[in-house]
């Protein structure tokens, strides 16, 4: 890679209609070696900023120091009483604790965020620290735009920062190093807690007389049994066992459950990279799900129907089991069905290994990018460690009420100017409250204070379950005793998880070529669910190598080689 004074400065007036030429810029330089944001010498992309080395950053910035920004709302922010973009409690308190001026030059809705920071970037007029996708951050590094961070984090990031990037996994500050050098901050995201959990009816298996499965023959069984021996005794036959949508993500649970992972990057025994979807392995899932749709276990009609319509499904006591996310039980499931709870069971595994669950990278969309030559590019990190203390640890509730949501349910935490999410934060509300709902007797005020403002309201409502409030099962389900919480704490101690192994932008001919590989993959599952011969998958590989696949396989090993 050129070093970033030979770059011409016009990179960044392209349209962004050809910044897919960009990236490949992360395809040559992203690097294993700088993982932890520490180490690796720098080939030229940006020169690091030695200014974090030269003294410690204070406590408080005196004289105060300003730092400008752009962003983005949800539309449910809200305001206090005279406060603004500029004025308001973040920024108040930023401003008390820590001597920084935050100055927001603009806010749109979130839907129009990229649009907006690209014409931004175009003209070159960039605010000190803000955040961007990842093209935008392949095109910011190409033009030597943004702060090399690595020194910054490594003496001025808290160890309160570094487990919240350690335990989002390697690849998000992998993805956001080049040549060695960490570039950006992870947005970190909530993918690992989001993997599938397997939810069943709890009144069809009590009344079958089944236990709950253990293994993948286990939930075909039930399959069968919810299909063929009318759970919900109206004497007809209109239930299934297993719910789908055609976008088949409500599959990948299953496909895992067999070690066949649908669409994402897998290292090979002689260390390559090859592409999930087009292993031999997937016929076996293949063929069960061609058996289950023959024996009328899925819906007859999945293939036109999206997932708000399998919901309806739900709803409407159709469906037996579905793979979803931890949080189903409170959304959909206790809205689908109020008075027929569900209970979650670890993914089944069709031999004695157990399941693991495929995820992308681990990032919400976003890196936190530091513009070139900012003069104090560690201050960041006091903002990532109020958002933490505020929106997560904070005990009091008043805090709660005045940086997360007020007392009427708007969101005030979006107006804090950096973010980034923990990995398990649903986890650590089912640890924390596990002991308290394991002993004798409700907690201690003493113990109670020592959560934080919403692990006390969910405390109580568990508790309000247990005392007969069946309107709180969905929360008990999420982050009880036996929860589907639990589970997924199981699924993080055994390192259950199959990360996509390709972490970059996309290749050159991904970007053209990659919408019709996938839609034609997707046509492939469906039609080979529907009755196709099983043949239709070795044929769907062989087109799939001819119509782009080899030439993106070898792009992506070519980026993989330069790790």
């Amino acid at each position: 890679m050129r070093k970033a004074g030979s770059l011409t400065k016009k990179i960044v007036f392209m349209t962004f209609a050809s910044v897919v030429l960009l990236s490949t810029v992360l395809a040559g330089c992203t690097s294993n070696s700088g993982n932890n944001g520490s180490g690796g010498s720098s080939n030229g992309t940006s020169s690091p900023s030695n200014r974090a080395d030269e003294e410690k950053a204070p406590d408080r910035y005196d004289p105060p120091i300003e730092l400008t920004t752009v962003t983005f709302d949800y539309g449910t922010d809200k305001f206090g009483e005279g406060d603004d973009l500029n004025n308001n409690a973040w920024t108040r308190e930023i401003m008390d604790r820590y001597g920084i001026a935050i100055n927001t030059l603009w806010s749109v809705p979130g839907a129009q965020y990229e649009q907006k920071s690209n014409l931004m970037i175009a003209s070159n007029d960039l605010p000190d620290f803000f955040a961007v996708k990842p093209l935008q951050f392949a095109q910011l590094a190409k033009a030597g735009l943004i702060e090399d961070m690595t020194d910054a984090y490594s003496k001025h990031a808290s160890e309160g920062i570094k487990k919240v990037m350690t335990e989002s996994g390697e690849e998000p500050l992998q993805s956001a190093t080049i040549d060695g050098r960490l570039m950006a901050i992870p947005w970190t995201g909530t993918v690992r807690e989001s993997v599938p959990v397997l939810w069943i009816r709890e009144d069809w298996l009590n009344k079958l007389g089944l236990q709950k499965p253990k293994t993948m023959d286990d939930l075909l069984a039930i399959s069968k049994a919810f299909t063929e021996e009318d759970p919900d005794g109206n004497g007809e036959d209109d239930t299934f066992g297993l719910a789908v949508a055609k976008d088949l993500a409500s599959l990948i649970g299953f496909f895992n459950g067999h070690h066949v992972y649908r669409g994402i990057w897998l290292k090979q025994e002689d260390g390559t990279l090859a592409y999930s979807s087009i292993q031999p392995e997937m016929k076996a899932p293949l063929q069960k799900l061609q058996d289950m749709y023959k024996e009328k276990q899925l819906d007859r009609e999945f293939g036109v129907k999206d997932l708000g319509k399998a919901f309806e499904m739900v709803g409407e006591g159709k469906i037996g089991m579905l793979y979803g996310s931890m949080g189903y039980s409170t959304f959909p499931l206790v809205n689908l069905t109020p008075d027929q709870e569900w209970t979650p069971v670890a993914a089944p595994s069709v031999d004695d290994k157990p399941t693991k669950f495929q995820h992308g990278l681990n990032i919400a969309n976003y890196y936190w990018v530091v513009k070139k030559g900012t003069k104090h590019p560690e201050a960041i990190f006091k903002l990532i460690e109020l958002w933490l203390e505020k929106f997560y640890y904070s005990t009091v509730d008043e805090d709660y009420n005045q940086f997360v949501v007020d007392q009427d349910g708007a969101t005030i935490w979006n107006n804090a100017p950096v973010k980034v999410y923990l990995s398990y934060n649903n986890v650590n509300l089912h640890r924390h409250l596990l002991p308290l709902l394991k002993k004798d007797g409700e907690a201690t005020e003493q113990e109670l204070a020592q959560l934080t403002p919403t692990e006390r309201v969910w405390y109580r409502s568990m508790i309000d379950y247990k005392n007969g409030d069946m309107k709180q099962w969905g929360r008990d389900r999420k982050a009880g005793i036996n929860s589907s919480s639990a589970i997924v704490d199981e699924y993080i101690d055994n390192n259950q998880f199959m990360p996509d192994q390709f972490i970059s932008t996309p290749t050159p001919a991904m970007a053209k070529k990659w919408a019709n590989l996938l839609k034609m993959e997707d046509e492939m599952i469906t039609n080979i669910i529907l009755g196709e011969p099983i043949s239709q998958f070795d044929r769907f590989v062989s087109d799939w190598k001819k119509l782009g696949g080899d030439e993106i396989t070898k792009e992506v090993n070519e980026w993989h080689d330069n790790q």
